[in-house]
């Protein structure tokens, strides 16, 4: 093989990001400044006085083509100089005074806030958190997360690095829970007794056809049901004060059960279904159950989350599906 040189690039470019010696990130920084305002004239452009467009569709540029940009790469640079970090925020000022029309003697914190836009430290903070606490949750057996746990700032480089600069700060959530980067379930067996069923037997949509349209629909298909099969009703709810409960209700030929769970604050309505799915199999793997087992469920992102089974890696779907691996042995389980 003929032998040939490499070239040496001191500002090497890798994922988008331009790396320097120093770790100073001024090169991505100032790539990406001068990127942000050539997207700035875009924005000039349709905000015409008298023309243009509205506040709101201006605002959703800089948030879709622009602020991306400003903020790619954040989770390195976090630690750069407050003299660079000030530049990226000038961009971000002049894309607000531009949403809003507001002048430049006007001060920044002001526009920013009549344009309704995050200060950028604002949002470094947050992005850092989380990814970091991302990375956290993937526990010991993930190389990365495993550097991360076991961190040490002894030298002057760790010191100033984003990690320690989070920590510093407290950005870091102690409490976070486990995230499974590996298939719970081996794909090569998979849940062949497992049948998920996200529609209703036809396309409906809850904002456009009828309550009871839908609700003849689920009648028809709660009535082809066996009656000698276990049927299992799930409900998670979020009132405006955001408290969040999940609600069970489970049939049996001989017997009936009904459980309300309240659940932590802020919790999703989607994270309570899966709660209210999690801890109805837990209850049934206690009882003698008939051979079929329907749990029917009024959240169809929750049942097309679980049929996607390979790609689940969080704690409550995790349950889940150790308890569908278990009962699938001896059960015919269909989610509708």
């Amino acid at each position: 093989m003929e032998s040939k040189s490499l070239l040496y690039e001191r500002h090497p470019k890798y994922l988008g990001y331009i790396l320097d010696p120093e770790i100073l990130s001024n090169k991505h920084i100032g790539y990406v400044i001068n990127k942000g305002r050539k997207r700035l004239d875009l924005l000039k452009y349709i905000a015409g006085r008298d023309w243009g467009a509205d506040a709101g569709t201006l605002r959703l540029t800089y948030t879709s083509l622009i602020r991306p940009v400003l903020e790619y790469g954040s989770q390195i640079y976090f630690s750069a100089s407050r003299t660079n970090l000030a530049k990226l925020d000038r961009v971000q000022s002049s894309a607000a005074r531009i949403i809003t029309g507001m002048r430049h003697s006007c001060p920044t914190d002001l526009v920013l806030f009549e344009a309704d836009i995050m200060p950028l430290d604002l949002r470094r903070k947050l992005l850092l958190s989380k990814y970091f606490c991302k990375l956290y949750s993937y526990g010991d057996y993930n190389r990365t997360s495993a550097y991360l746990i076991t961190w040490t700032n002894r030298h002057r480089l760790k010191r100033d690095s984003p990690f320690c600069r989070m920590q510093a700060m407290d950005l870091l959530d102690q409490d976070i829970e486990e995230h499974f980067l590996k298939n719970v379930i081996n794909p090569q067996e998979g849940l062949p007794r497992v049948h998920f069923k996200p529609e209703m037997g036809a396309h409906t949509s809850k904002n456009q056809d009828p309550p009871e349209y839908l609700r003849q629909l689920a009648l028809e298909i709660i009535n082809k049901i066996p009656a000698t099969a276990l049927q299992i009703y799930t409900d998670g709810s979020k009132d405006e004060q955001n408290s969040c409960g999940s609600g069970i209700f489970i049939k049996a030929p001989n017997c009936s059960h009904n459980i309300k769970i309240r659940n932590s604050g802020f919790c999703s309505v989607f994270r309570s279904e899966l709660i209210a799915i999690d801890e109805a199999l837990r209850i049934i793997k206690t009882m003698t159950s008939p051979d079929e087992i329907w749990i029917l469920c009024d959240s169809r992102s929750a049942i097309q989350h679980l049929s996607d089974w390979t790609n689940v890696g969080d704690k409550t779907s995790v349950s889940i599906l150790k308890n569908l691996k278990e009962l699938s042995q001896q059960h015919e389980i269909y989610f509708q």
